[in-house]
């Protein structure tokens, strides 16, 4: 008896199923759990940068430049200075004492003649001859490539003029002030000069019914600015005119500018404000401690620096009394490409605005005044963190009340600016930057990455983001270390250099993919991937055989960790597996070829390491979702992770036990 039965059995063994990951390109994403990222993102990336199309690899080091501050005390603030002879000068504020280096900061010298605050944030800005030096308490500073630095004699307060009419009539008064003007500012505005005549409108003046003004000259003054009213209260005077004489004649010739008004204090040693910056041909200021309200802006060309209406200077208080404060200004155009003054703002409630600022020239007959003006953008948000602020490429980024924005042209708004959040892949990073430090996140714009040096639950900035604009990736941990001001550097044999510094310390600090390790010790880098189911049902279980990698260059050891979830143990590790590599050293010697020598022995050779090296290990493992984890800890770990890779066969054992609910 036969028995012929058939049997439903497979003709062939299952294939291997692969899965994959060679391309980190999105970089971080925080915003989403790690069994939903995509495999293109990471989970974890500390003290790691992309490379070429999205390779990951340890990023690189910082090291000490040049010597310390000669009183010991930290750095304040850090600018260079470029001298019409073409020499870098880096000029620096220690403890209050002014610091200035033609050597690449190998050696200091003391400037003389002015001192800022100690311990306070300072500003440096270069705009023609002179680095002007700020920090919203003391008087402006001067450098001019010596080591005097200029200050500015403060000038007296000017008396009240006399006025004096000629032609009939007594039944008007018209009321005059005026203020010593020198080539930083002016003082407060005198009390005022008074004279009746018949004509109640000055602008029916002539040069029968005018009015003279004579007054006394104050020492150090180059002009006078006059103002006028047709009644005493202060808030009604406005700025009609300059004069660089003891006397000033009003024949209804000039013209009221009712932007400005008279000052009400001295700035004839220069306004307070914290920071100028470059508009165009300009300077503008803003953060003026006495007057947090006031946007400054000097006159252009030779009278740059010049902050007085009677150099085409002056200033506008924006909003006076609302919630709105002018904390940074960049040139920056609006979405015509028409440039203006820029202006973030910061409010109580976080969210703040974006202001545009234009000088229009007003003429009447043949009389010119410079009249300040400026709106709100529609929509856009400002920010608390005046040294977030950043230029990237035809847009701005910046920290915005938990969350960074770019400031730019959209394709949909025709001819308008938009300010949109480009860091919502790492919001949940992002919202741990602490409000209280957020005053001093610093910024920098380099080799297509943008730093941000920010303060994860501090008052001082305790790590670095980088946004690589390239790949349009967040590293939200891409330094471990905090930096308090980044400085873009050409030293004196023109290499550019990515300087900075550090929350207290008395020396710079320099950034460079030629430097290993921080300050010539390891640190420590982790690289973790996504969760991911190995099988299209995320319910499926893999019999993994091994576990695959390449890197490219790699040095050091390398630590590879294979995290999987397990049918019996659940998620736990499967494989930990270590990689040391060694680097060739590749020369010529000295041996002759024809009659050429290819090196001397005093030449050190080149050293080399393999562009792609592949290592597998053995998982024998029932797994349903796998995970990687990369870390190095030694100062010579290099590496470019071009690949890593799982095989195995799904199996049919069906779910675990514990799966099931009930």
């Amino acid at each position: 008896m036969s028995l012929n039965i058939e049997l439903n059995l497979p003709t062939k063994e299952p294939g291997l199923n692969y899965l994959t990951l060679d391309s980190f390109k999105r970089g971080v994403i925080t915003l989403i759990d790690q069994s939903r990222l995509p495999k293109n993102a990471l989970k974890e990336a500390d003290n790691i940068f992309l490379y070429e199309d999205g390779q990951p690899g340890p990023r690189p080091g910082v090291d000490w430049y040049g010597a310390a501050s000669p009183n010991g005390e930290p750095w304040d603030g850090m600018e260079y200075f470029q001298d019409n002879d073409g020499t870098s000068h880096l000029v620096g504020v220690a403890g209050g004492v002014v610091y200035r280096s033609t050597n690449d900061a190998a050696s200091w010298t003391q400037c003389t003649g002015g001192t800022m605050t100690a311990g306070t944030n300072t500003n440096l800005v270069q705009n023609r001859d002179f680095l002007y030096i700020t920090d919203g308490i003391k008087d402006i500073l001067r450098y001019d490539g010596s080591t005097t630095l200029q200050a500015y004699d403060a000038l007296g307060t000017a008396g009240a003029p006399t006025v004096t009419y000629a032609g009939s009539g007594t039944e008007y008064n018209h009321y005059y002030k005026i203020a010593a003007v020198n080539e930083l500012g002016f003082t407060v505005a005198s009390a005022y000069g008074t004279d009746n005549s018949g004509i109640p409108d000055r602008s029916t003046f002539s040069s029968t019914n005018k009015m003279t003004l004579t007054f006394s000259a104050v020492s150090g003054a180059t002009r006078y600015d006059i103002f006028y009213s047709t009644t005493t209260a202060d808030q009604d005077f406005f700025y009609l005119g300059s004069t660089s004489t003891n006397s000033f004649v009003d024949d209804g010739s000039w013209v009221l500018n009712p932007s400005i008004t008279p000052p009400t204090e001295d700035t004839s040693k220069g306004p307070k404000v914290e920071e100028l910056v470059n508009v165009g041909s300009r300077m503008y200021g803003v953060r003026d401690t006495v007057n947090k309200y006031r946007i400054w802006f000097t006159g252009s060309g030779t009278f740059s620096g010049y902050f007085s209406s009677a150099y085409d200077g002056g200033y506008l208080d924006w909003q006076k009394g609302g919630k709105y404060f002018p904390v940074k200004v960049e040139d920056y155009r609006d979405g015509k490409g028409t440039p203006y003054a820029t202006i973030w703002c910061k409010s109580a409630d976080g969210q703040g605005c974006v202001v545009q600022m234009s000088l229009d020239t007003l003429t009447i007959a043949d009389v010119s005044i410079t009249v300040p003006s400026a709106y709100k953008l529609p929509g856009s948000r400002g920010t608390g963190a005046p040294g977030s602020v950043v230029n990237v490429l035809n847009d701005y980024f910046f920290y915005n009340s938990q969350a960074f924005y770019n400031l730019g042209s959209r394709a949909q708004f025709l001819n308008l600016l938009s300010t949109d959040e480009s860091s919502a892949n790492i919001r949940p990073t992002v919202k741990q930057i602490s409000t209280e430090g957020e005053a001093g996140i610093a910024s920098v714009y380099y080799d297509a990455r943008v730093y941000f040096s920010v303060p994860y639950g501090s008052t001082t900035n305790t790590h670095t983001i980088v946004f690589d604009t390239e790949r349009k990736a967040w590293l939200p941990t891409a330094f471990t270390i905090g930096f308090s001001k980044f400085l873009k550097y050409t030293d004196t044999d023109m290499r550019q250099r990515l300087l900075a510094l550090k929350p207290g310390d008395n020396r710079l600090s320099e950034i460079s993919s030629s430097i290993q390790g921080d300050y010539g010790e390891p640190f420590a880098t982790s690289l973790i991937t996504g969760l991911y189911s190995l099988e299209k049902n995320r319910f499926d279980f893999q019999w993994v055989r091994e576990g695959e990698v390449e890197f490219s260059n790699p040095q050091g050891t390398l630590n590879i960790e294979l995290i999987g979830i397990q049918r019996s143990r659940g998620f736990t590790s499967t494989n930990q597996e270590s990689i040391v590599t060694q680097t060739t050293n590749v020369g010529w010697d000295t041996f002759a070829w024809d009659t050429m020598n290819w090196d001397d022995t005093s030449v050190v050779p080149d050293t080399f390491s393999e562009s792609s090296v592949k290592r597998y290990f053995r998982v024998q493992k029932e797994l349903n979702a796998v995970q990687w984890r990369i870390t190095t800890s030694s100062l010579d770990a290099r590496y470019v992770l071009r690949t890593l890779q799982t095989n195995g066969t799904m199996t049919n054992a069906g779910k675990p036990r514990q799966w099931r609910i009930r």
